[in-house]
């Protein structure tokens, strides 16, 4: 019943973001947990930037937030969403991971007093390198979208996988530092049964691989897929079950083999993203903007590993019958 429910307003959700305004009112999924359910495409000013999911927990005393979107404007969206359903106060934002979607909206959070906690290699890449990302963004989707927006300095950074305890509320944080991003974490509220994946997970989207290593990613999603989660919010995509990380990793895998095979065969790194597909996949979302950067950055990654002098399993096998012709 909840999936119906969780797809049924998506749906509305899409429709109502292609004119950017307004933005959408979040799905309850229980015990305190409601998410903004963002749309499966690019970040547009048709559909406002709201690309990504954003979640918050009305714990007992106080409000948790998950991520905080693309914009101060949203973020301005979600103050007012939370201000209508509880009184108290917002605790903590815990930041994912340290992409756009999930980092831009935390300013105005703080500067209502609450607290940004952030893995500290992500803070490390949103002090290094997010002040050009948000002038790119600026340019791409304009000053009036953009308007107040700046790039957090998180408050509080961690290492390691831990449990915590805010407003009444213990979340257990898992670091996956690396897998799809540095900094990428997932976060498990076990009262309620809801894992907010962040970037490690994408349903019915393909994810950007440019800042992971699939490797590594696969076994987290492993391990994720292994907590006894009832509902998995990820970072793009409607929020599921938990036996959906194992597609995101079945396309991981997939890229990771098929442009293994192809570089072992001697396929040049113009041919790659033409030739290299993963057609069991090719009904997600983005399928033919992201995967091709995907299995760019797959290809550099094997040519690292071969100047590194590491070894590369199956390398020199016939590539599989996906990789297409020209």
């Amino acid at each position: 019943m909840l999936a119906r429910v969780i797809a049924a307003f998506a749906a509305g959700s899409i429709a109502s973001t292609a004119l950017a305004a307004p933005y959408p009112e979040p799905v309850d999924l229980g015990h305190g947990v409601h998410v903004f359910v963002g749309v499966r495409e690019e970040a547009s000013r048709a559909n406002g930037g709201h690309i990504a999911n954003q979640g918050f927990i009305v714990a007992a005393e106080g409000v948790i937030v998950i991520d905080s979107g693309l914009s101060a404007e949203f973020a301005e969206h979600m103050l007012r969403v939370i201000r209508s359903r509880t009184g108290k106060p917002v605790a903590l934002v815990i930041l994912t991971w340290p992409m756009d979607e999930a980092i831009f909206g935390a300013a105005p959070f703080q500067d209502r007093g609450a607290p940004v906690l952030a893995h500290e290699a992500a803070a490390r890449i949103m002090a290094e390198r997010c002040e050009r990302c948000l002038a790119q963004r600026r340019a791409a989707l304009g000053e009036a979208l953009m308007a107040g927006t700046r790039v957090p300095r998180p408050d509080r950074v961690f290492r390691g996988s831990q449990s915590i305890s805010v407003a009444g509320r213990r979340l257990d944080l898992i670091d996956e530092d690396g897998a799809a991003a540095s900094g990428s974490i997932a976060v498990w509220d076990s009262q309620s049964g809801v894992l907010f994946a962040g970037g490690l997970a994408s349903f019915g989207r393909i994810p950007d691989t440019g800042n992971g290593a699939l490797g590594a990613w696969i076994k987290a999603l492993g391990r994720l897929a292994a907590l006894p989660a009832r509902t998995v919010v990820p970072a793009h995509g409607t929020p599921g079950v938990r036996g959906e990380l194992t597609g995101v990793a079945g396309y991981l895998e997939a890229l990771e083999r098929r442009t293994r095979n192809a570089y072992g065969a001697g396929m040049s790194l113009l041919e790659a993203p033409r030739r290299i597909a993963v057609p069991e996949y090719e009904q997600w979302a983005l399928y033919e903007a992201v995967h091709p950067r995907n299995v760019h950055h797959a290809y550099l990654a094997l040519e690292q590993r071969e100047l590194l002098g590491e070894p590369l399993e199956g390398v020199g096998r016939v590539p599989d019958g996906n990789a297409r012709g020209n």
